[in-house]
């Protein structure tokens, strides 16, 4: 596994997502999130498979490690939550401007672009990869899948599982 710093990147909480890209792009995230949560139960997790989101299941009601989702996940959202009629003028300003903001300092760090645009492979491979995670997540998810094990179970072994891979390196 790699370094908590990277982890805490690719996994971040809400606190950290907005220590990494500031308190308007954090609130952009969080508005964006408030005109999806509606839309999100009815679709079923349409952005979850157009990414290739390797923590997605059909069986899980939402995302199994919502409080960890990556970066990708917080700003990928489908054309049915930016067109909703519900989604004020000045919000649609409001979302466009860290959008901007984000694009900019993304160009400035080319070390954050992994863990923003979807869907994240590095030289072919998973990103989890880097992690050490990818084969015991895709364990849990097939579990998950076949009904070996509970959604409940499975949301509460990947929870684990990436805590354990942000705090993996301040053990050493």
């Amino acid at each position: 596994m790699t370094s908590p710093k990277t982890a805490k990147r690719a996994f971040p909480t809400d606190g950290d997502f907005e220590a990494l890209f500031g308190e308007q792009i954090a609130e952009a995230a969080k508005m964006l999130g408030r005109y999806a949560a509606g839309i999100c139960q009815a679709c079923a997790g349409e952005c979850c498979r157009r990414i290739a989101c390797e923590f997605y299941s059909d069986r899980f009601e939402n995302c199994p490690i919502h409080e960890y989702r990556p970066a990708k996940c917080r700003f990928y959202y489908c054309e049915k939550i930016l067109e909703n009629e519900l989604l004020s003028d000045e919000a649609r300003w409001l979302l466009n401007r860290p959008a901007r903001e984000l694009s900019e300092r993304l160009r400035e760090d080319q070390g954050l672009h992994i863990f923003i645009e979807p869907p994240i492979s590095i030289g072919g491979r998973s990103w989890l990869t880097e992690f050490g995670i990818e084969a015991e997540v895709a364990g849990i998810v097939g579990t998950v899948n076949n009904g070996l094990i509970s959604p409940d179970a499975g949301r509460a072994k990947l929870t684990r599982l990436v805590r354990r891979c942000r705090s993996y390196s301040s053990q050493q």
